[in-house]
């Protein structure tokens, strides 16, 4: 690789992850993001330099300019970059060359849970004592990071198939939970999704698909609402474990994690303590403080099925109290191309509320709109209600009693930082 790296997008979660790794090491890397964000503070407390306005100069002092997905051909950056021959690599791209640095790449992809999978077959190989390096889409609650950098051996890194960003990746082992319809403003249809799949299964000597010959038994729920289990494999009864985790659909997680690491050699006992000590990541079904409510939940789900998973949860553990789920949107094109399934979901919410769209890297002529789809809902759910306004929103919180509410904060967007900023969430 390279001396000298600028990554446009630093700001995003899996980016800001490779230019740390980057920096730690030895190489120079700096970049540019729209906005400042918890992840742009982060990089800048690790002595990554992020410019918020355009800065040509930066690209001429760098060997390499990396992008991610969001930062498109029409971008002044790269039309800058290319007039210069500046050598342009996708995040993707970027991934891979890293990755080429380890004996073992252990990638996980999939529709759904890719990003809790990932964590716990980490959590496994570090208490296997392999020292594993980690390149993480999320942030791990135990220390707040999206990435560890120990080991040359392991490399466990999530597999984003957005723009085939996977399909830079020849893993030793992949793992693939599962294949949903996501990601249609760049794959189109479903089958096209589906062949990419298929072409990174036949990139990986290891592929770990479903759950295989395991499954999980007697699954039940202490008295705060963790997930307890008992795991089995070829109908022979392995352990119990008892997890750290609210949502039923971390049973499932453990079991891909279970198979990957069988693969690796680890031990049925390493395997069980790291699971059992698995804190999980933030902002999935994750608990947090709030201005006088007992009962908050934040979690990633953007994705129909996800979301629909998270509202099941927060159902089972709010009994009796009255269920508010926050929807923030992410992207306009996914909320047209997945209307139908969105509907279906938040039609029977007790009280559905939407926030405006995460833009992200789109326009609002690219699909639907947050507020569009407020008034497409209320013609079958009378209670969805729409805020743009973030002391609106909060303001709206106070008519609540508060000891008799479940507040479930739902979406991939920036509306969890906002609340945190506005000092609503801690």
């Amino acid at each position: 690789m390279q001396k000298s790296f600028y990554l446009l997008g630093i700001g995003g979660v899996s980016m800001s992850a490779l230019a740390v790794m980057l920096k730690e090491k030895g190489f120079q890397v700096s970049g540019f993001d729209e906005r400042e964000s918890r992840t742009t503070k982060l990089l800048q407390e690790n002595g990554i330099f992020v410019d918020f306005e355009t800065n040509f100069d930066a690209i001429n002092k760098a060997d390499v300019v990396a992008r991610s997905a969001a930062i498109k051909d029409d971008d002044p950056f790269v039309i800058y970059a290319k007039s210069q021959n500046k050598q342009i690599i996708s995040r993707g791209q970027l991934l891979a060359q890293i990755a080429e640095d380890f004996d073992c790449v252990v990638a996980v992809a999939g529709s759904h849970g890719k990003t809790t999978t990932t964590a716990m077959i980490f959590e496994i190989l570090s208490v296997a004592g392999l020292k594993p390096s980690l390149h993480l889409g999320g942030f791990r609650k135990e220390n707040g990071q999206n990435f560890v950098l120990d080991g040359n051996e392991y490399f466990v890194t999530e597999a984003c198939e957005y723009h085939d960003n996977f399909l830079c990746l020849h893993p030793d082992l992949s793992v693939i939970t599962n294949v949903e319809k996501e990601h249609l403003d760049y794959f189109k249809t479903f089958e096209n999704q589906k062949k990419s799949f298929k072409k990174f299964k036949s990139q990986s000597r290891v592929v770990v698909e479903g759950v295989g010959d395991c499954c999980a038994k007697n699954i039940r729920h202490d008295k705060f609402g963790r997930v307890h289990f008992d795991l089995f494999e070829n109908n022979k009864f392995v352990f119990n474990l008892r997890l750290q985790l609210f949502e039923d659909i971390n049973v499932e997680n453990c079991l891909y994690a279970y198979r990957a690491a069988k693969k690796l050699g680890i031990p049925d006992c390493a395997i069980k303590i790291a699971l059992e000590r698995f804190k999980g990541v933030e902002r999935r079904f994750e608990k947090v403080s709030a201005k006088g409510f007992v009962n908050v939940f934040v979690d990633y789900a953007h994705h129909p099925t996800e979301i629909k998973k998270a509202i099941e949860t927060a159902k089972r553990l709010s009994k009796n109290k009255l269920l508010v789920t926050i929807f923030q949107p992410h992207t306009f094109s996914r909320t047209k191309l997945l209307l139908d399934e969105f509907v279906d979901v938040f039609f029977d919410v007790q009280l559905p509320v939407f926030f405006k769209t995460y833009s992200a890297r789109e326009k609002e002529s690219e699909g639907i709109s947050a507020k569009e789809f407020t008034k497409i809902l209320q013609t079958k759910n009378k209670f969805a209600q729409y805020f743009e306004n973030i002391d609106n929103l909060t303001d709206f919180f106070d008519v609540f009693n508060k000891k008799k509410v479940v507040l479930l904060f739902l979406g991939a967007g920036d509306l969890p930082d906002i609340l945190h900023k506005n000092k609503f969430i801690s």
